[in-house]
């Protein structure tokens, strides 16, 4: 009964956040600062329409570019807090939504097509729109994903790896496979459609798992430098899904941090976060 309560309340103490985060647009109003420009940009990628922020410095010149991407049902609206630091600081930030990414997701798509592959395919388009970009460094573009979105980040840097200069995951949801593998074991028994966490998602989200597929096989290849953050209480996605993928790179900066859950929702954990996602960039503008 214990080990079913704590459960059900890891659960919903990861749903409450994503529904906030993911509500209409109307919820949440883009950050402003006289340093930087808001624009909405969209681009198509395997035939919808993908929509998307940019923050874009005002200062002259090219800068450093952040491509951000949200987890399972969430939005770019959970990015806010992050771009106006970064936008401040000269980056540019793009935040968007992946296509059937979200039930409140602007962008097309329908949830029950979306997977992390349809994702990885949004992520590759949206990164070559990017780096095409005049006020954009193409040789510092850097991916950063957040649980789903980690995921995502992680699958696509090998396909991409002369593109970025590096990658940087939060509680990557690195146990998306094993996950279906537990819930239905052959493809078989896996059903057309089915709700997970609110949203109706379909057979393409676990289907080509059952190809004999490796997601550390998968993120093997890249080859450049890995920050990656995770909370030693996730409930969700363990943080030995992080260990593991830590070892599998060859340049790999892991942190975890003490007592933090699925999310970083408390203050000083998502502070945390954020000063090493800061300091890890920073090192790399340089270079």
């Amino acid at each position: 009964m214990k080990n079913s309560l704590y459960s059900l309340l890891s659960v919903l103490l990861f749903v409450l956040p994503v529904y906030l985060f993911a509500q209409p647009r109307w919820v949440m109003t883009p950050p402003s600062d006289p340093s930087y420009t808001m624009c909405e940009i969209s681009c198509v990628s395997d035939g919808n329409k993908i929509y998307g922020e940019a923050f874009i410095p005002k200062a002259p010149g090219r800068h450093p570019a952040v491509i951000l991407s949200h987890g399972y049902s969430g939005t770019h609206h959970g990015f806010y807090p992050m771009v106006d630091t970064l936008a401040k600081l000269g980056y540019v930030c793009y935040c968007y939504d992946f296509a059937g990414g979200s039930p409140y997701s602007q962008s097309e798509g329908r949830t029950e097509d979306m997977s992390i592959f349809t994702e990885r395919q949004n992520l590759m388009d949206v990164l070559d729109m990017v780096r095409g970009w005049d006020c954009v460094d193409p040789d510092h573009v850097f991916l950063l994903g957040e649980s789903q979105g980690g995921c995502v980040s992680a699958i696509t840097a090998p396909k991409v790896a002369d593109k970025i200069k590096a990658i940087l995951l939060t509680f990557p949801a690195l146990c998306i496979p094993d996950d279906g593998f537990a819930q239905y074991p052959t493809l078989a028994s896996v059903p057309d459609t089915v709700t997970i966490m609110g949203m109706r998602i379909g057979r393409a989200y676990y289907e080509k798992f059952y190809d004999n597929y490796d997601i550390y096989q998968d993120i093997a290849g890249y080859p450049g430098d890995v920050l990656i953050v995770h909370g030693t209480d996730d409930g969700l996605v363990k943080p030995e899904y992080s260990a593991k993928a830590s070892n599998i790179y060859d340049h790999c900066e892991l942190h975890l941090i003490f007592k933090a859950g699925h999310g970083f929702w408390k203050p000083e954990d998502r502070a945390l976060y954020h000063q090493y996602v800061l300091d890890f960039l920073g090192r790399h503008l340089s270079e």
